[in-house]
């Protein structure tokens, strides 16, 4: 969803014409219309002033992924508190399974950044795996796919907090790309 989409879409569910938004925010209604067209982008002055009436965030005016969820959780989580792991589960298994209870299934997620033309040449002659470790060791945080009634979660369990994004799109397939990221059911079903 494009800037200009979401502009037109929150101002028509605040029951506001171009006009009314304009004289709100204080610039021209052909201001307005060229930033629902996508002919411009708002200064940052504007941003503020259309996140303050609108009640939205500016990262979310501005960010294109942010459309892909509609409901994001974000909860405190103590690993500590988890019993020791047996065989080969994880930790966060355990976290994932008690927010989740009455989840259908649940699938482990690895993930991967998408690499540039230049690094995959770099990664593939040079280093192979050198941005793969890299990536890993920047983000460790485990991932998780979670089915529960008619609802998918993309769940991400980083050491302090557990973070649930409700997906908007039905995810086909093993593999999925949700920005910068590609993710990969693994073997490993939970549920």
């Amino acid at each position: 969803m494009t800037i200009g989409e979401k502009l037109r879409e929150a101002r028509k569910t605040h029951g506001l014409s171009q006009l009314q938004f304009a004289e709100k925010i204080c610039v021209s209604r052909q201001a307005v219309t060229k930033w629902e067209s996508d002919g411009g982008i708002p200064d940052i002055e504007n941003l503020k002033a259309i996140s303050s009436l609108l009640d939205l965030s500016i990262d979310y005016l501005i960010n294109d992924e942010e459309s892909l969820y509609s409901n994001i959780l974000k909860a405190p989580v103590s690993l500590d508190s988890y019993p020791k792991t047996k065989w080969n589960a994880l930790t966060e298994d355990y976290v994932v399974l008690e927010q989740y209870a009455d989840a259908q299934s649940i699938y482990e997620l690895s993930r991967e950044r998408k690499m540039t033309r230049k690094e995959k040449i770099v990664d593939f002659v040079v280093l192979p795996g050198l941005n793969y470790t890299q990536d890993h060791w920047r983000n460790p945080s485990k991932y998780y796919l979670v089915y529960q009634n008619a609802d998918l979660f993309l769940v991400n369990i980083t050491g302090d907090f557990l973070i649930s994004k409700k997906l908007v799109h039905q995810i086909d397939g093993a593999s999925f790309e949700i920005g910068d990221n590609v993710f990969t059911k693994t073997r490993r079903k939970l549920k």
